[in-house]
């Protein structure tokens, strides 16, 4: 022991050596002394914070004297903390070339983003920008005065309660589903944990007002507007306009409107737009119909924070929720697994990038399955009426949706798939006095609720009818599918973030489908029970319908008589990936399970099956136009393949783990960054000088009305504030306004449509003050000749402009400028 003292302690002396050495260095690299190179040089010229992002931006130039020695980071501080040392974006500088006469200097320019960390205090803190060098030495930047102090903004989502309460939304269910895997505690309630932890997820998102909302968009692009949302996470999304820049102001006004909640919202247009007929999740009115559109619940129970955060989540967990239930039902599966395959359509790439409103769809009808079996097994009087009243609740829920693409294609899986499943049930259900009352009370329920809508809707539906677009649209004979649809999925986690003149990222999300191999697993599964499943045929009977219907088509008259025509067939994703859930369902169930043991023979068919259903994917990505293909990297596709193989694999031998590992993966990376993360906003109002400047227009005790021009976003924003715009989206057109723009007649063709109405201006040759063009089919532009155009047409009383299109009309003798700001300018409209 005595003879390894000596080297012990040597051992021990040498690491605490190397210790102190490592201290050392690293302490004395955060401390450089500055450069020897005293030409070494540096200028920030831009800076910019972004308050609602709450970003920093530093950009300018930065050189080493010494031409062998690189600046290798630069290290920014502020409030007199390091935020940031790292790395940056360099870029030609020709000027710094030509004012030094360095052409060694020529890639000097320097950008950077960084995050506000939310310790740096809000109010203006000093900054200062270094540069290091390769041979550890550092310098600092030269920066303008009037740079070296920012304005911080208050720290969005700044509580730890907030960010705490969020991650309990995440932790507890996954906590939960984990813990069912424990072997101790396996007699525990685990289902019904589940169930109670989604809902106080979805509870707690309400509460704290968080949405995946991208509205953010419409209030950065309304400077006249002042609000409290506070983004997080994400980005906000353009392509979903139909949320961010329809749906969801619509909403806001409706509760801005005085009185709230009317059936004709008068801030909408000349004459009022009437509010039941906007479909989807549909816009909150105080009617007896809002009982059957529960995303609007929010608006009549909360704060417009809590509101509109009810308002995003309610589809994706009221989907999960009511799918996960009927798969358990359906199919018995062990809930777990029932829950995975839920999710895949809930959290799905097409339910996310339209907003929900898939899911919402799909909710209503699971809901009536659900509802029409417990109808049937039940012996009592007064549950069977509750549950009768459930279904007609569902059902006009559904039907209110208003969007058939969906809705019919839906209902065409969901019927057969009912007289399946009770097929199946028939020994136990039962048919005497409760279900009797139960079918009454759904009846009565539906036709109660469906009623009051129409006489109220009524008119404003037979006027969409009346419109070219949608109500005119011609009947669709299908067919006009590329090949590479089915795969589009398995691409969503790299096209959904891409855009290309064929492919936006709507158009990308869907779902990951299998289709092709869960068919033949199905047929090989009747084989081995030596029967047809009814369930299972109705699935597959309807999934072979659509896909003829998206690849081959129909007879336009039979397109016509089975309702399919009134469809579209690039709406198809959601009936086919529903659809595929079902059979994956069945093809897990016990019922469905092999009974024999799979022989050699078999593994060698299921091998060769997996290399063709691999092999008809490369098929298909070889089928992908050129601007969409050169989007997806080789290695992703090369990922795409192994993960297909062994989904497919494992669908035909029975491995369903690795089944849902292939899709839960494949969906959840393509759909848990798309959607920003943050708070909604509590208030919408007008800034203080628009709204002094409206109130003394004021003059006849009216709200003064608003025509916006060259500015889209405005039109739809300003009625969420609670201001009256004649020019926003309408779906169907206003008439006063066109008569007096079109009093012959002769353009009904432009404007008889669902359409956003958009004001601009443009010099138009003489005799024509004013033109009408339809440049999309949902759009009606009006360009306005800034000097002759009599704005009096319009029936505003003020015109709002951008100072760039102010500066055009100063000279129109119909209007009178009032208020000009460095962002908009508002004119009076002379009588």
């Amino acid at each position: 022991m005595r003879r390894n003292s000596p080297t012990l302690m040597r051992f021990v002396k040498l690491c605490l050596t190397f210790c102190l050495a490592v201290f050392f260095a690293v302490h004395s690299s955060a401390q450089v002394p500055p450069s020897k190179y005293s030409s070494s040089q540096g200028f920030v010229e831009a800076v910019k914070v972004d308050p609602l992002q709450r970003t920093i931006t530093i950009s300018g130039w930065v050189a080493s004297n010494n031409p062998s020695i690189f600046v290798t980071n630069l290290t920014l501080v502020m409030d007199h903390r390091e935020i940031y040392r790292g790395r940056f974006a360099s870029a030609e500088r020709p000027d710094v070339v030509a004012a030094t006469g360095r052409k060694d200097w020529l890639l000097s320019g320097f950008r950077f983003v960084v995050d506000i960390p939310h310790g740096v205090a809000a109010g203006s803190v000093p900054l200062k920008v270094f540069a290091r060098l390769g041979d550890g030495s550092s310098f600092e930047l030269n920066i303008a005065p009037e740079l070296q102090l920012v304005s911080v903004s208050t720290p969005h989502v700044s509580g730890i309660w907030q960010i705490g309460l969020l991650v309990i939304v995440v932790a507890l269910p996954l906590l939960i589903f984990a813990g069912s895997w424990v072997p101790s505690l396996v007699a525990w309630p685990w289902a019904s944990l589940f169930g109670s932890a989604l809902f106080l997820s979805f509870l707690i998102l309400v509460a704290g007002g968080w949405t995946g909302s991208s509205f953010g968009l419409a209030l950065r692009a309304s400077p006249m507007i002042e609000h409290d949302a506070q983004p997080w996470r994400g980005e906000d999304r353009w392509v979903r306009s139909d949320e961010w820049e329809l749906n969801t102001p619509l909403a806001i006004s409706q509760a801005y409107h005085s009185p709230p909640y009317p059936v004709v919202n008068k801030l909408l247009g000349s004459d009022g737009q009437n509010m039941m007929v906007i479909g989807m999740t549909g816009v909150p009115v105080a009617h007896i119909s809002s009982l059957a559109k529960p995303a609007t619940w929010g608006f009549f129970l909360f704060d417009l924070r809590a509101a509109l955060a009810w308002y995003w989540w309610f589809p994706f967990f009221a989907c999960f929720a009511a799918l996960w239930r009927l798969l358990v039902r359906l199919f018995e599966l062990d809930w777990r697994l029932a829950a995975a395959l839920s999710l895949t359509v809930s959290a799905s790439p097409y339910a996310v990038v339209f907003s929900g409103w898939p899911a919402y769809v799909v909710f209503f009808p699971m809901v009536a399955l659900l509802a029409s079996e417990q109808i049937f097994l039940q012996r009592k009087i007064w549950p069977a009426a509750l549950l009768g009243g459930l279904l007609g609740w569902s059902l006009a829920g559904f039907a209110m949706v208003l969007y058939p693409s969906w809705q019919i294609s839906i209902a065409y899986l969901t019927l057969p798939l009912a007289v399946a499943w009770f097929w199946t049930l028939r020994k136990r259900l039962n048919w005497k006095l409760p279900q009797a009352i139960g079918c009454f009370a759904a009846l009565a329920t539906a036709t109660a609720i469906l009623l009051a809508w129409w006489l109220d809707a009524q008119e404003a539906v037979d006027a969409i009818r009346s419109t070219l677009y949608p109500g005119g649209r011609n009947v669709e004979a299908g067919g006009d599918i590329d090949p590479w649809f089915l795969i589009k999925g398995w691409l969503s986690p790299v096209t959904m973030y891409g855009s290309s003149e064929l492919m936006v990222p709507s158009d990308a999300g869907s779902f990951i489908c299998l289709l092709w191999v869960a068919l033949p697993a199905v047929f090989y599964r009747w084989f081995k029970l030596r029967q047809i499943d009814a369930v299972s045929f109705a699935l597959v009977a309807v999934s072979l319908l659509m896909l003829t219907f998206a690849f081959i088509g129909f007879n336009k008259h039979f397109a016509s008589v089975t309702l399919l025509g009134f469809t579209t067939t690039y709406r198809i994703d959601l009936v086919l990936g529903l659809g595929q859930t079902l059979l994956f369902g069945w093809l897990m169930s016990p019922s469905a399970k092999d009974p024999s043991p799979i022989t050699d023979a078999w593994k060698y068919a299921f091998v060769t099956a997996t290399l063709l259903a691999v092999t008809s994917v490369v098929w298909l990505v070889g089928k992908l136009p050129t601007v969409v293909s050169q989007m997806v990297p080789p290695g992703f596709l090369l990922l795409t393949y192994v993960a297909i193989g062994i989904a497919s694999y494992g669908l035909l031998v029975g491995r369903h783990s690795w089944v849902i590992v292939a899709l839960l993966a494949w969906t959840l990376s393509a759909s848990i960054p798309f959607n920003p993360l943050g708070l909604a906003t509590n208030h919408l109002t007008v800034v203080p000088s628009l709204a002094q400047t409206l109130s003394a227009l004021d003059t006849k005790k009216e709200s003064p009305s608003l025509a916006i021009v060259g500015e889209r976003v405005w039109a739809m924003t300003l009625p969420a504030a609670g201001l009256h715009v004649v020019n926003t989206a309408f779906y169907y057109p206003q008439k006063t306004v066109w008569a007096s723009l079109d009093q012959d007649r002769q353009n009904t063709a432009v404007y008889n449509r669902f359409h956003r109405f958009l004001l601009q201006l443009r010099k138009l040759p003489p005799g024509s003050d004013y033109l009408l063009e339809n440049p999309r089919l949902d759009e009606v532009r009006v360009s306005l000749d800034p000097d002759r155009f009599n704005f009096k047409l319009l029936g505003a009383t003020a015109v709002l402009v951008s100072p760039s299109d102010g500066k055009r009309i100063r000279n129109n003798p119909s209007v009178m400028l009032v208020k000009s700001t460095e962002q908009w300018e508002l004119f009076r409209v002379v009588n």
